[in-house]
């Protein structure tokens, strides 16, 4: 299960059934109560907010994959926070100027393609 701080930013028809991009590995956290395992990934600028949606056809729970940056995700969480992994690399995503999200610049790819969002030039958080 996933949550998300969304609500005041999005109707929740935009929210329910919405293809989206989920950082899952870096532990439960309690939102309002409710344990959720993951985090949507959003771009968000003056101009706007919304998801980091897969390419058409992505299954879901496939894993996104960065060129040059080969490697297993890491499945111990408390690794994670002890690393500052998210503090330390979220700084570095961004969606470009023609919509796709990037990691210092390398696209969120998929074998169907790259991960995009419409709001361009923002930062993912």
């Amino acid at each position: 299960q996933v949550l998300s701080g969304l609500a005041q930013y999005l109707p929740i028809e935009a929210v329910r059934g919405a293809r989206v991009v989920v950082l899952c590995n870096l532990g439960a956290k309690k939102l309002g109560g409710v344990e959720s395992q993951g985090m949507v990934l959003c771009a968000k600028n003056d101009s706007g907010l919304c998801f980091v949606a897969p390419p058409a056809g992505a299954q879901p729970g496939a894993r996104v994959n960065f060129e040059g940056y080969p490697g297993e995700p890491e499945p111990n969480p408390k690794r994670i926070q002890k690393k500052k992994a998210w503090e330390t690399c979220m700084t570095e995503l961004a969606v470009n100027a023609d919509g796709v999200a990037c990691y210092k610049g390398v696209p969120f790819a998929l074998p169907e393609g790259n991960c995009t969002a419409t709001v361009k030039g923002a930062p993912i958080s």
